[in-house]
């Protein structure tokens, strides 16, 4: 018998239109995203669900805490990408609760955070979802790096409720071999920073489908490299 997940839950209103909102202190990850150990001035912009009912944006100094204006009773995935644009950090803040008041990122909440966000932009609704459930089973599937889920087999499995144990799981992995010399670190927390051998050339081992992003703190030079099955591409710029 197919183990299917309990990821939906019973409405708590019957109401889908909240006039009230409330004002949430969100704290920033304790460590620093990996582009920004040298940089003084960090940058960030958060993503959430807002009142107005629309994913609403704000920039913010990538320090300490800040606070954000969410609409009552809804499910609420925030996600605050370093720099507006790399890979984010995540919480999800549950309203239903009167304790609903703070929340922190966790880098290891970033993919399934982003993933939800592009969920709702979609008009899929996801204030049913067991997110618990699905983020614990993310972490146990994804070998220490939730980026490494098959995004797409998920965002199927949730666009046309089919989600189950099955739809949770890591892409194949490869190794990449590139003509580039120097260190390089990735804009995932989860991927440790990288060589070139004495060669010339640089190993990335165990890279999965998606698109990845490294940078040479030296050159200041990024590469975008987008991998697929049976090919990839990369961008030095």
């Amino acid at each position: 018998m197919i183990r299917y997940l309990l990821l939906y839950v019973s409405l708590l209103s019957s109401c889908g239109i909240f006039t009230d909102f409330r004002t949430v202190t969100v704290f920033l990850p304790d460590q620093m995203p990996p582009w920004f150990q040298n940089d003084e001035t960090p940058k960030g912009e958060v993503f959430f669900p807002g009142p107005s009912g629309f994913i609403e944006s704000s920039a913010i100094d990538w320090n300490g805490s800040f606070t954000i204006r969410v609409e009552k009773g809804s499910s609420v995935p925030i996600a605050c990408y370093p720099s507006g644009y790399l890979k984010p950090a995540g919480a999800f803040l549950s309203l239903d609760s009167e304790n609903g008041q703070s929340v922190k990122l966790k880098w290891s909440q970033g993919f399934l955070s982003d993933l939800l966000l592009e969920m709702m932009k979609k008009g899929v609704p996801i204030e049913h979802m067991n997110i618990r459930r699905l983020s614990e089973e993310i972490e146990s599937e994804c070998s220490g790096d939730p980026w490494s889920i098959d995004r797409e087999l998920l965002k199927e499995a949730i666009i046309y409720n089919t989600l189950s144990v099955y739809k949770i799981r890591s892409g194949d992995r490869r190794d990449i071999i590139l003509p580039l010399e120097g260190s390089w670190t990735s804009d995932n927390p989860f991927y440790p920073p990288i060589v070139s051998d004495p060669s010339g050339e640089l190993l990335l081992e165990g890279i999965y489908p998606g698109m990845h992003r490294f940078r040479n703190p030296e050159t200041k030079e990024l590469l975008d490299i987008l991998v697929e099955d049976d090919w990839y591409e990369y961008l030095l710029h």
